[in-house]
């Protein structure tokens, strides 16, 4: 994947990996869009009825309904972001935050893996809009999280901080901040190398993508 290090923030590339990597550990969302048909006029009428449905059970029950309610405001933001309404998707992923920051602090090991993949989402699209003291921000708190929870789950929770990596990565190199990126990108390269060796056929592509995004940062430093 191509970066062009003389934009400021474009994280395209970033966007592609967690596109990529869901069904690898912690997926960024469960959202299914129906890509057979590209329906999203009728995916965003089904979301937002749903979330209706969902705020409607949460006013009674909201430690079982809030969780719904906030997937599927992740949902709606992916779908928002990929009709470039960031204004809308913003939204929904900030609602959605709010409500696992106070769900994980009752159950941590619950939440904690949801609130990192929304500051993740957070984040891709504030890099996309050019936000990237908040894209940074996001990244590094969601990174944080991911590297705690690796502790004690490695096999599910490393392959989301190399993915965070290589996302905070491309920010940084966008930035001109090659120290930081190269970093980034060579820890996220030693952690697909150690999963690719007993994982090959799944992790393989992900070292080639990092070593990838490695070669450019550095062709782009000469």
């Amino acid at each position: 994947m191509k970066l062009s290090l003389k934009r400021m923030c474009t994280v395209v590339s970033s966007l592609i990996l967690v596109l990529e990597l869901h069904g690898v550990g912690y997926c960024e969302s469960s959202v299914v869009l129906p890509t057979g048909k590209n329906d999203s006029v009728g995916a965003e009428q089904g979301y937002g009825e749903a979330l209706g449905i969902y705020r409607e059970l949460a006013k009674t029950n909201p430690q079982t309904y809030l969780p719904d309610v906030a997937m599927t405001l992740n949902n709606l933001g992916l779908l928002q972001a990929g009709k470039n309404d960031f204004a809308g998707a913003e939204l929904g992923y900030g609602e959605a935050l709010v409500i696992y920051r106070e769900l994980a602090k009752t159950n941590p090991q619950n939440y904690l893996p949801f609130l990192a993949g929304t500051l993740n989402n957070l984040a891709n699209l504030q890099a996309g809009k050019n936000d990237c003291v908040g894209a940074e921000q996001g990244y590094r708190e969601s990174l944080q999280i991911r590297r705690e929870l690796a502790k004690t789950n490695p096999q599910i929770y490393l392959p989301d901080v190399a993915m965070t990596l290589n996302n905070l990565g491309l920010l940084q190199a966008g930035k001109k901040d090659y120290v930081g990126a190269e970093q980034g990108h060579g820890e996220a390269l030693g952690i697909y190398r150690e999963l690719a060796k007993t994982n090959p056929p799944l992790y393989l592509p992900y070292v080639a993508t990092t070593l990838n995004n490695l070669a450019n940062l550095q062709a782009g430093k000469k």
